[in-house]
């Protein structure tokens, strides 16, 4: 490659997060390979890459993608636009159960907000779009979190976990147990973790591989949540997230060179 130091290293991270993006994972060997490099000069790109959260480094020692990567699959160009074949799901949501429903993608350590629908009811908690909350904290963080393989989970836990309330998780351990009953119930819950008097219960959506390509949550004061049934909650939003991974099956049939199913 030509040009300064610099610019051969930029060029060659792209390459290498090209070449991962068309064949899945690969080991040093075949990543040296592929870029022509030597494995010292690889190994360190890889690394820097690794430790930004851009790839991920399985126990199998081969690289993939990671979470800051995957996090880029928004709604701009070819890309699935969520709010608009979400909506009506939304809205469905938000008719039924007159409470806050959120829209959010998860993008590395935290997820954003993509879209809300407002409860009517007087006690109410405001969010602003594009805003960002750390994904372990908040319920469609957690659910989008569960459906991550674990290696990407560890990258999203090597980094000091924040305590924001008085029941913030705080070790990773702790996290863990949270997916783990994620997983098995196929919802999760917040009682307050990121904003004291803030629940919430949420799920996450996928593509056709599993991968997490958004949540859906209600936003509910922790006073009300508390009083409601919870598990009929988290039934609901499992149907939501099965009728939303439907259209956006349909809609990858209807545009293939969607970038969610890429």
């Amino acid at each position: 490659m030509n040009g300064s130091p610099t610019l051969s290293s930029v060029e060659r991270a792209l390459a290498l997060l090209e070449v991962l993006a068309r064949e899945g994972s690969l080991n040093l060997t075949q990543l040296s390979e592929r870029l022509e490099a030597g494995k010292t000069t690889t190994f360190r790109l890889a690394a820097t890459l690794v430790e930004r959260g851009w790839l991920i480094k399985g126990p199998d020692l081969r690289y993939s993608l990671g979470p800051a990567a995957l996090g880029l699959a928004g709604e701009r160009g070819g890309r699935i636009d969520l709010k608009k074949q979400l909506l009506p799901i939304m809205i469905e949501l938000h008719e039924e159960s007159e409470e806050t429903v959120h829209l959010t993608r998860l993008e590395g350590r935290y997820i954003v907000y993509l879209h809300q629908l407002l409860s009517p009811k007087p006690v109410v908690s405001l969010t602003s779009l594009d805003t960002r909350s750390p994904a372990h904290c908040v319920s469609p963080g957690l659910a989008q979190l569960a459906a991550l393989p674990d290696a990407q989970i560890d990258w999203v836990l090597s980094a000091p976990l924040v305590r924001y309330t008085s029941i913030s998780p705080t070790h990773p351990d702790a996290v863990r147990m949270q997916i783990a009953r994620v997983r098995s119930a196929g919802y999760s819950i917040n009682l307050g973790s990121f904003r004291e008097d803030v629940g919430g219960v949420g799920v996450a959506v996928r593509n056709a591989r599993g991968e997490p390509v958004a949540g859906l949550s209600l936003c509910i004061p922790v006073f009300r949540l508390s009083a409601l049934d919870i598990p009929k909650l988290g039934e609901r939003l499992m149907r939501a997230a099965q009728d939303a991974e439907i259209v956006m099956r349909d809609e990858f049939a209807r545009r293939p060179e969607c970038a969610f199913e890429a």
